[in-house]
């Protein structure tokens, strides 16, 4: 059999990537260490070599989750010639569908410190795109809001709860037209415009 040599960073990621996929199939409890070497091909020794814990892997899927939510949302606003409040709406689209962190949340929520960082880790990937958006709004006249900072943060704290919403496409439909209209009022817009959108 030949030996597989790969990067660090290779490695690192092949890691990342087998536990995000045994993590959101089986549950982060329900998965092991030996789990994810067994679905590597790897042994157990190699993967602690990379991460000292389970939880420590955990952290580094979340944050890896939380860099394609924003690369999605970038991707999504990017070239997009269009009012602040439309983008908003696309905004807010991309960063409520269900990406895998909607199958991750139930193994997890039990532990407060681990779904604080995830709910940091949103915040920080997203507030840089949020508070562009909310300037943008300003100047084209979609919203007049006061406290740009503070409103972007607010509003990705209270969104947190919102994000992956899982159920009908109805029932998604319903909670994503409830946040819009809810942002919406923050930002100082009539909550009438965010379905003209």
């Amino acid at each position: 059999m030949v030996r597989v040599t790969k990067t660090v960073p290779e490695r690192r990621q092949e890691i990342i990537d087998t536990a995000r996929v045994l993590f959101t199939e089986n549950g982060f409890d329900k998965t092991q260490i030996s789990d994810i070497a067994k679905r590597m091909n790897v042994a157990q020794g190699l993967v602690y070599h990379y991460f000292k814990s389970k939880t420590e892997m955990l952290y580094a899927v979340i944050d890896a989750m939380a860099d394609e939510k924003q690369k999605a949302m970038e991707t999504a606003l990017n070239g997009t010639e269009s009012t602040a409040l439309q983008r908003l709406i696309t905004l807010l689209s991309v960063k409520l569908d269900s990406d895998g962190f909607g199958k991750l949340i139930p193994s997890i929520a039990s532990d407060a410190a681990i779904i604080e960082y995830c709910s940091n880790k949103m915040t920080v990937s997203a507030m840089p795109t949020l508070l562009s958006l909310i300037k943008q709004g300003n100047s084209d006249g979609s919203w007049n809001c006061e406290y740009p900072e503070e409103t972007a943060l607010f509003i990705l704290r209270g969104s947190s709860g919102f994000f992956d919403i899982a159920g009908a496409s109805n029932v998604k439909s319903e909670k994503k037209q409830a946040l819009t209209n809810i942002i919406v009022r923050i930002l100082g817009s009539p909550p009438n415009q965010a379905g003209k959108a």
